[in-house]
C-alpha cells in the first residue's frame, strides 16, 4: 500500500516548488520482492530493501524517480511545480519499482508508463529474484495505492538420492526446457508493459532458460531453485531439466528421468509455484557429446559456462583403462598437438611398446593407446611426447581423467566409425591394413560437424586433398620400422596401416574418462 504523507511541505493542497514528495509504501505479506526469505505460509516473505526506488509517471508525460528513505517511505523533489502538482489530490499516478540493479527499464510511451523486464541472467537463488520482481501500482497519490507483483515464481524443490550418493554440495548450472504441446510457452526473455488508462503487455517467449552463473547449496541431496517467470495460462506441455553439480572437486551432470507434465496449468502473478524434483540421474555418455573442462559432458547447450575440450567417440574403455578407473569412454582432442612430427627420433628403440598387430581384427581391437603412450612419452618419440607432455600445457585435462595420449589404431577406427560415420566393415587390402574406399571427404566432413560449432581458434578441422595425404600417427606399432597411421589419402580413401617412423605426420590426442 502506498499513501502520501507530505503535508509539512505543502500549502493549501497545492505543490510548492522545491518541496519534497513523500510516499509511504507497505508491501503485502506474500510475493516475490526481496529482501526475501522462504516462508511456510506464503512461500516467500517480503520487505523493501534499503536501496529500493520507484519510477512514477505523473501528468501522463513525466517520470519521477523516488528513492527509499526511512522505514517504508519513498521521496523525490520534482524538477518543477507542474510536475509536482501531479502529486496533488485527484490526480492519477502510475508507478513501478526500479532500483539500479533491477532488470527493469522505464520510459514514457505516449501517455503510458512503459516498463521492460529482462528475464535473462537469473541464477536461481532467492536473493536474485528481486531483480526481476516488477511491482506496479496506480491511483490518487494522496490516497491508498496498491502495488501488485506482476511476475510469479517457479520453485523447484530438489530431493535427489543421486546428488546425495555423489556427494554434490552445490548446483553450478541448470537448464529448464519447456516443450509446449499447445497453448503458451512457459519462459520468456523479456516482457514489455504499458501502464496507463489502459494497460497491456507483450511477452517475448523462450522455450528454455539457462542458469550458468550460480552456486546453490546442496545439503543431503536437497536444494531449492527459484525462477522468475511471467504470468501464464493454458500451459500444456512438459518441463525437462538438466543440471550440473559439484562435489567441490569435479562437476557432474544430471537429467530429470521423467519430465514434469503440465496440463492446462497456470502461473499466477504474486504466487510461488512449487514443483518437486526427485527422479534425477547422471547424464549418460553419448557419442558426439562434448567432454568439458570440469569433467562433465553433454551438448554445447549443457555446458553451463564450462569449456569443451574433446568430443566423445566411444562409450566404453579397454580392460586396462577400466582398471585405472576410466570406465565411461574416450574423447578426441579438439586440436592437433603437432602438424609435422616424426613418430621416433634418433636413439629410439626398434619396438618400444613390444606390441605389433598382424591382422585387421587385432588392429581394430587394440584400444590401449594410453598404455602404448606411457611407454613412449619421451623426446625420443616426438609424436607421443607432443600429445602427452606438450599438449597438456595448451589444454588442461579435466580432473580424474587419463590425461592426453596418442590414440591406438583401434581408437582411430572408433573415431572414423562413430564420429566420421564410416561403415563398421572396412575393406581389407592386406591382413594388417584396412581402408574405406572413397571415404576421405565424407569422414572429414562428418568429423568437422562436431568442431565447427565451437569458438574459432579452439579447434583444428580435418581435411582431404587430392594432391596430398593428411596422415595422423597412432601409438600402435606396425613393425620395427613402421607405425600405424590414420590416413586421409589423396586417392580419396581413408586408410589404416603402416608408415615409416621417421616420416613426419600429424599428432592428435585422445583422453579416457
Amino acid at each position: 500500500m502506498v499513501a502520501s504523507c507530505s503535508t509539512d511541505e505543502q500549502t493549501s493542497g497545492s505543490y510548492v516548488a522545491g518541496s519534497k514528495v513523500t510516499l509511504n509504501a507497505t508491501l503485502p505479506n506474500s510475493g516475490t520482492r526481496v529482501i526475501e526469505a522462504p516462508n511456510i505460509t506464503s512461500g516467500l516473505s517480503t520487505t523493501w530493501s534499503n536501496d529500493d526506488s520507484l519510477d512514477v509517471l505523473v501528468n501522463t508525460n513525466a517520470i519521477v524517480s523516488m528513492t527509499k528513505s526511512t522505514g517504508n517511505t519513498f521521496t523525490a523533489t520534482p524538477a518543477n511545480s507542474t510536475i509536482g502538482t501531479g502529486f496533488n489530490a485527484g490526480n492519477i499516478i502510475y508507478g513501478v519499482n526500479n532500483k539500479s540493479n533491477d532488470k527493469i527499464t522505464t520510459s514514457v510511451n505516449g501517455s503510458q508508463l512503459k516498463a521492460t523486464l529482462d528475464f535473462t541472467g537469473q541464477n536461481g537463488t532467492v536473493d536474485n529474484l528481486a531483480k526481476y520482481d516488477l511491482m506496479y501500482g496506480k491511483g490518487d497519490p494522496t490516497g491508498n495505492i496498491t502495488f501488485n507483483h506482476k511476475i510469479c515464481v517457479l520453485r523447484l524443490d530438489i530431493s535427489s538420492d543421486s546428488l546425495k550418493v555423489d556427494g554434490i554440495t552445490s548446483l553450478t548450472g541448470l537448464k529448464l526446457k519447456y516443450v509446449a504441446a499447445s497453448g503458451t510457452q512457459l519462459f520468456a526473455t523479456k516482457e514489455v508493459y504499458n501502464f496507463g488508462a489502459t494497460c497491456d503487455s507483450t511477452i517475448t517467449p523462450a522455450d528454455s532458460i539457462y542458469l550458468n552463473n550460480t552456486s546453490i547449496t546442496v545439503t543431503d541431496g536437497k536444494a531449492t531453485v527459484y525462477i522468475a517467470v511471467p504470468h501464464r495460462q493454458n500451459l500444456y506441455g512438459t518441463l525437462e531439466i538438466k543440471l550440473k553439480g559439484s562435489d567441490g572437486t569435479i562437476s557432474k551432470s544430471y537429467d530429470l528421468t521423467n519430465a514434469i507434465s503440465l496440463s492446462n496449468a497456470r502461473m499466477l502473478m504474486s504466487t510461488v509455484h512449487p514443483q518437486a524434483i526427485t527422479a534425477l540421474s547422471r547424464t549418460k555418455v553419448k557419442v558426439g557429446y562434448y567432454l568439458f573442462s570440469d569433467d562433465s559432458w553433454g551438448s554445447l547447450a549443457d555446458s553451463f559456462g564450462s569449456t569443451p575440450v574433446a568430443v566423445i567417440f566411444s562409450k566404453s574403455t579397454s580392460t586396462t583403462d577400466k582398471g585405472n578407473g576410466w570406465t565411461r569412454g574416450y574423447a578426441m582432442a579438439l586440436k592437433n598437438a603437432q602438424t609435422s612430427v616424426a613418430w621416433a627420433g634418433t636413439g629410439a628403440m626398434s619396438n618400444p611398446t613390444e606390441a605389433t598387430f598382424s591382422t585387421t581384427a587385432a588392429l581394430i581391437a587394440d584400444k590401449d593407446g594410453y598404455s602404448h603412450t606411457y611407454l613412449i612419452n619421451s623426446s625420443l618419440y616426438p609424436a607421443a611426447y607432443a600429445v602427452a607432455t606438450s599438449y597438456k600445457s595448451v589444454v588442461t585435462a579435466p580432473n580424474k581423467t587419463s590425461g592426453w595420449f596418442l590414440p591406438s589404431i583401434g581408437q582411430w577406427y572408433d573415431i572414423c566409425v562413430n564420429l566420421g560415420k564410416m561403415s563398421a566393415t572396412a575393406y581389407n587390402d592386406a591382413t594388417s591394413y584396412f581402408y574405406w574406399s572413397g571415404g576421405a571427404s565424407i569422414c572429414a566432413n562428418n568429423l568437422n560437424t562436431y568442431l565447427t560449432p565451437l569458438t574459432s581458434g579452439t579447434y583444428d578441422t580435418f581435411s582431404w586433398s587430392s594432391s596430398v595425404d593428411n596422415v595422423y600417427w597412432c601409438s600402435s606399432e606396425f613393425d620395427s620400422s613402421s607405425t600405424n597411421v590414420a590416413n586421409f589419402v589423396n586417392n580419396g580413401n581413408v586408410g589404416m596401416g603402416g608408415n615409416n617412423k621417421a616420416n613426419v605426420c600429424k599428432s592428435r590426442g585422445v583422453i579416457a574418462f
